[in-house]
């Protein structure tokens, strides 16, 4: 705005003293104005292509950080080199092309203005042998000159940073313009009560975008207390069933109830107050191990986690710890088994106290040290609480009040496990016998 009223003075200043000259100084910039709107295009998408590439650049760098181990396990370390490399280089390419577009901009700039000085002077000498400007006339055009340069220059390098800048605002944008998968009721949602929830799954359907259904035409009733196992192959929709059930994702068609209530319109506050999923492998942050157990619930004090671990039957476990809760866990947990990583997400689970507890292959990792301990903190966890098994272990199968099984996306059986092991050539029975096979005479 500053460089556009600067023109437009000098312009005027210019007028007065001698409307030819204003005119050869216009024509000899009308280049580069009738050019602006070209070279703003192309510094936009080459600015674009440089906020990409550097994305790309991020993921390159990142990925082989985060798979260090990976990487050196299979020993491709050159490959990732060459990885990096290449989108460095590709980095380069998109941010020199865009330089070259800036610098040829800003030099078109200075060459309008050589003409510029060169054409006042050309003409300012002809019209003054004519009689129709003095010589101070042309040397304060000259200086006039100089005060339309400068604006012009400075407003061509405003509009190249201004290209580079919205290019990473486009990208921004772009982000939080993004639909949300999961919309929030907010205050105006549902409250779910306390107490153990039953649970309803009417005419489900799920497919991820672009893929085929996951689960199809679900219906099931949980009743309130039941200590619930989804079993079935690798595949079958029995995870999907664990991310609807907790609202990590919504059903293409159908609905989810929790007591009643569309889990749709459920406030997500109340929602994971009362629903707690421990995933199959429970995140671990690079903090204390009683950091990392308070994310169930950010307000508990020391003695709230020590009692918890008690009333699971881990107080000897986290006794042994080399510095019990001040332990640090590592990244990702690193610096503890994988069974005592389970342990941590049971413990912190139990400190949210939910209403409905759902737990993914939680116990598919576990050592066998630590089975007899997480099958103990496992059964004080679930008491008194609806509970939602997703496992492989046919042992949780056994345990449970309820057996569903899944298979390719539908319900195919469902009930004790005593009565559906009995049924011969069914799936469960299928299942339970390979199941029995891997155990080995042990068993």
């Amino acid at each position: 705005m500053v460089s556009i009223g600067q023109m437009l003075v000098a312009t005027i200043i210019m007028l007065i003293y001698s409307w030819q000259l204003a005119i050869v100084v216009w024509v000899c910039f009308a280049p580069l104005f009738l050019s602006l709107r070209f070279f703003q295009r192309k510094l936009s998408d080459a600015y674009g292509m440089v906020r990409r590439q550097v994305g790309i650049l991020l993921s390159a760098v990142s990925e082989p950080v985060v798979g260090a181990a990976v990487v050196r396990s299979y020993a491709v370390e050159a490959r990732t080199q060459r990885r990096i490399d290449d989108a460095i280089e590709a980095h380069k390419a998109a941010s020199t092309r865009a330089q070259g577009f800036t610098a040829f901009s800003f030099s078109l700039g200075g060459i309008s203005a050589g003409l510029a000085n060169a054409g006042v002077l050309i003409v300012g000498i002809w019209l003054g042998f004519a009689g129709d400007i003095t010589a101070g006339k042309v040397l304060a055009f000259a200086f006039l000159v100089s005060l339309f340069v400068g604006p012009v220059q400075m407003g061509t390098q405003i509009l190249t940073d201004a290209q580079n800048a919205i290019a990473g605002w486009r990208r921004v944008i772009g982000i939080l313009e993004t639909p949300a998968d999961l919309v929030d009721p907010g205050p105006e949602g549902a409250t779910l009560p306390r107490g153990p929830i039953d649970v309803r799954f009417e005419d489900v359907t799920f497919a991820y975008p672009d893929g085929p259904p996951v689960l199809r035409d679900v219906s099931l009733d949980i009743a309130a207390g039941t200590r619930m196992a989804i079993v079935g192959e690798t595949g079958s929709g029995k995870s999907t069933f664990a991310k609807l059930l907790t609202r990590l994702m919504d059903p293409s068609e159908g609905r989810v109830l929790l007591d009643g209530v569309d889990v749709s319109t459920i406030a997500h506050a109340s929602l994971r107050r009362g629903v707690v999923l421990v995933p199959q492998e429970g995140f671990l942050f690079d903090d204390t191990l009683l950091a990392n157990v308070r994310y169930g619930r950010l307000d508990a004090t020391e003695d709230d986690v020590r009692a918890s671990a008690d009333e699971l039957g881990l107080g000897d476990w986290l006794a042994g710890l080399p510095a019990g809760l001040a332990t640090r866990v590592g990244q990702r947990g690193e610096s503890l088994s994988a069974g005592e990583r389970q342990l941590v997400a049971l413990l912190r689970a139990h400190l949210a106290d939910p209403d409905l507890l759902v737990l993914d292959e939680a116990t598919s990792a576990v050592d066998p040290a630590l089975e007899m301990r997480i099958g103990r903190a496992l059964e004080r966890l679930m008491s008194g609480r609806t509970s939602v098994t997703i496992a492989h272990r046919m042992s949780t199968a056994e345990n449970a009040d309820e057996v569903v099984v899944v298979d390719k996306g539908r319900i195919v059986q469902r009930g004790p496990h005593r009565e559906l092991v009995r049924q011969a050539d069914s799936v469960y029975a299928g299942l339970h016998a390979s199941w029995v096979a891997q155990q080995g005479p042990s068993r």
